[in-house]
């Protein structure tokens, strides 16, 4: 990257210091004093503070270069900083990620956004760092996959769904489950799988190096809200809903996260043939036809003495006809802190530098071509009045013409990378056929849209 948009090992510490101060109440010009104090003693980087801290060597360091004693960090702070501090593994993440931006930036390496096929297989998805010439054919979760495998050669299998790999909103899963806090004190046991994260759900914690994940809330597999690709046939759709129910069952069974591709249970197949031939039956081969149906199907079921569907089953279908959802989630690297974008307004707005892999990346001013890849640049946040953080996504067009329709503008100069309808996965859905059989003698279910909430985390490698 260029180098007013590259921040220093000095200016990182720094940040991270006014972090620390934030989480923990230190006061006003906490941060700004001991940034002196710990460069006085040689330190000028958070690898070095985090090892003075791990080893309890700090105050040795800042006695030896004349701190005043008053200065020194006591035991808490240190046990607390410790804690703060991201370890060698995010360290050497958050390195990669950023070399790879700005070999990107300089020309020497390949890159392009490219989904891994749902089948689990590598696709067009390419991966290499063996030479000076890198290659990075990633979506937004395979950056953040292939950093975290290149660094600690585990596959990072800690969270799935509906595939045989971590998504977005399988990542916002596992970090929603850590019960570990950069704010907390406890050491982390040595033998824990989740790799020793902690959780972060405050953005003015943030870091550079942090993972930064945002998706919108629903009842699909993984957490997240059913797309429009989920609703684009009705095989597509009795799937979803259906591996939605054997996530949430198997999750409610088991002390922490799913761990198997639910999609690819045998159950699923035979369940979608059932309820097809069920809803054939009585005419429903249609998503808009099934929608507008909802409210009486089981009655028409029980008259041809079919079994009903479950209501939760009913529940997830109309969630899935009414989602405006287009893709489900999307995830970053940190590289900067949040920075208050506003005075006064219901909803502060914060920007933070990030790196990641993206469809609808920086415009050229000259050329006004969009970039697309691993790049680094900004995103936007907000935090709500209850202490969570949003952030604005693209919605898709709703199921019905009828369904009300939110004029909702996401371009924002303060932002230069908002999303793409295809900025992350399942975000190509194909609409069915508008001159589909609309009979007057069908139920009408309520067109009111469903919300679209979108909520953020973020992880941090301790």
């Amino acid at each position: 990257m260029s180098t007013e948009l590259l921040l220093s090992d000095e200016v990182k510490l720094g940040y991270a210091l006014e972090a620390f101060a934030y989480a923990h109440d230190m006061g006003v010009g906490w941060a700004t004093s001991k940034l002196l104090f710990v460069k006085s003693a040689g330190i000028t980087n958070l690898s070095d503070l985090y090892l003075g801290c791990k080893e309890e060597t700090i105050n040795l360091d800042l006695e030896l270069f004349g701190v005043p004693a008053e200065e020194k960090l006591n035991a808490q702070t240190i046990k607390r900083l410790n804690c703060f501090l991201p370890g060698p593994v995010g360290f050497r993440c958050f390195r990669l990620a950023q070399r790879g931006a700005r070999k990107v930036k300089k020309g020497t390496a390949d890159t392009e956004y490219v989904h891994r096929p749902e089948n689990g297989k590598i696709g067009e998805e390419e991966w290499s760092l063996s030479n000076d010439e890198w290659v990075m054919k990633v979506d937004c979760a395979g950056f953040v996959r292939n950093c975290l495998k290149h660094v600690t050669k585990d596959p990072f299998l800690l969270s799935l769904s509906d595939r045989d790999f971590m998504r977005a909103k399988d990542f916002f899963q596992f970090f929603s489950q850590i019960p570990y806090t950069v704010r907390g004190d406890e050491e982390i046991p040595e033998e824990d799988r989740r790799m020793k994260w902690r959780k972060i759900t405050d953005l003015r914690m943030i870091i550079p190096g942090d993972v930064i994940c945002y998706r919108p809330r629903g009842n699909a597999a993984g957490g997240a809200a059913f797309t429009s690709t989920d609703r684009s046939d009705l095989t597509k759709l009795l799937k979803v809903v259906q591996t939605a129910q054997l996530w949430h069952g198997e999750r409610s069974n088991w002390e922490n996260l799913v761990t198997r591709n639910c999609a690819k249970d045998p159950k699923v197949k035979t369940w979608v043939n059932q309820v097809k031939t069920k809803l054939n039956a009585i005419g429903i081969r249609t998503v808009k036809q099934l929608f507008k149906n909802l409210g009486s199907l089981n009655s028409k079921l029980k008259s041809l003495d079919y079994m009903t569907l479950h209501q939760d089953t009913l529940n997830l279908m109309r969630e899935c006809c009414r989602s405006l959802a287009v893709n489900t989630g999307h995830i970053v690297f940190a590289s900067g802190p949040a920075i208050r974008m506003d005075t006064d307004s219901e909803y502060p707005t914060y920007r933070i530098r990030v790196v990641h892999s993206t469809k609808n990346g920086i415009k050229d001013p000259t050329t006004g071509e969009v970039s697309e890849g691993v790049q680094e640049h900004y995103r936007r946040f907000y935090l709500r009045p209850d202490g969570t953080w949003t952030r604005e996504m693209s919605r898709a067009e709703p199921l019905l013409p009828e369904m009300k329709q939110v004029d909702e503008s996401d371009d924002d100069p303060l932002d230069d990378m908002e999303d793409d309808p295809e900025d992350t996965e399942d975000s190509t859905a194909v609409a069915e056929d508008p001159g589909e059989s609309t009979d007057d003698d069908q139920e009408d279910e309520s067109v009111e849209e469903e919300e679209l909430i979108v909520d953020v985390i973020a992880g941090r490698m301790c």
